[in-house]
């Protein structure tokens, strides 16, 4: 009896020294903000995030719901390890480079169009000479903002054709947090070249087809979205939510939620779809190591 009361002892202290509710009658989110900030303030990215996390679990009993933005990947991996985050919300490449797969399960993620993969791609000005080598020799080049898989796919190419590092090889680089302004900047002939993602540039050629004669792509990388997003794997309600997440698409506002974060579905993410990322980060460091 006495070892029963100590138990409980403990763990109400637990529970009052920490503030957030418990595993199994809450859900934690932790969003990496660095890659929502082109989306809209923190404020707002907060607002909406709580607000689309009540909606999907208003249905399956979970009442203690709440998101937290991080600025530091580190810290964000440490509160994930420990259990104190039952999902994220992560540019894939950092998930690849930071986070323990064993840890990791199956989730879903907002995309632009259901069963189509978008593409990371560095597009230039079609009436650029870009058919012989070297294309990128002395090229003013932008790149999205906080954007860690777009610099190492650009850098790896740049050295897989001109076996020296990007920063060695444009005559100028420059960053912007929208998509659609550096579309722009090739199309106008302000910037040579650009990295973006091919879903932006198919809105924008519906926009105005014109751009369809100008932009040319040079080279592509597949991926689901920008951001990828995964369960704890001993979170319970993990299964419960993936359903729920389907039922949620295919509702009017639910949809409305997902078009703040610039996607119109649902769709599963795995586990095994970092694996592409892994192989870009082995071949990244092997370039890297024939240049030094």
């Amino acid at each position: 009896m006495k070892l029963l009361i100590l138990l409980l002892s403990l763990f109400i202290s637990y529970s009052q020294a920490n503030d957030k509710p418990l595993i199994h009658s809450r859900l934690a989110m932790g969003f990496y903000y660095p890659a929502l900030s082109n989306v809209s303030n923190k404020t707002d990215i907060q607002i909406s995030l709580n607000y689309w996390v009540k909606e999907l679990t208003s249905t399956i009993g979970i009442d203690q719901v709440y998101s937290i933005l991080y600025e530091d990947i580190h810290k964000m991996n440490t509160d994930f390890s420990r259990g104190e985050l039952d999902m994220i919300i992560v540019p894939p490449i950092l998930l690849s480079m930071y986070f323990d797969r064993t840890l990791l399960s199956d989730s879903f993620l907002g995309v632009y169009e259901l069963g189509k993969i978008d593409h990371l791609i560095i597009i230039s000005n079609d009436q650029n000479d870009t058919n012989n080598l070297p294309i990128y020799q002395d090229k003013h080049i932008q790149l999205p903002k906080d954007d860690l898989l777009a610099e190492i796919f650009v850098s790896s190419e740049v050295i897989r054709l001109h076996k020296k590092g990007y920063k060695q090889t444009f005559s100028s680089i420059s960053y912007k947090d929208k998509n659609q302004r550096m579309i722009l900047g090739v199309f106008f002939g302000k910037v040579d070249m650009a990295v973006i993602y091919e879903s932006a540039l198919n809105v924008m050629i519906e926009m105005n087809p014109q751009l369809a004669n100008t932009i040319k792509v040079i080279k592509k990388f597949p991926l689901k979205g920008r951001n990828y997003s995964y369960f704890h794997k001993n979170y319970i309600h993990q299964k419960s939510l993936r359903n729920e997440a389907q039922r949620f698409s295919s509702e009017t506002r639910g949809k409305q939620i997902l078009a703040v974060f610039h996607a119109s579905d649902i769709e599963t993410c795995r586990v095994s779809d970092l694996d592409q990322f892994d192989k870009l980060i082995n071949v990244y460091q092997q370039r890297l190591q024939e240049i030094k």
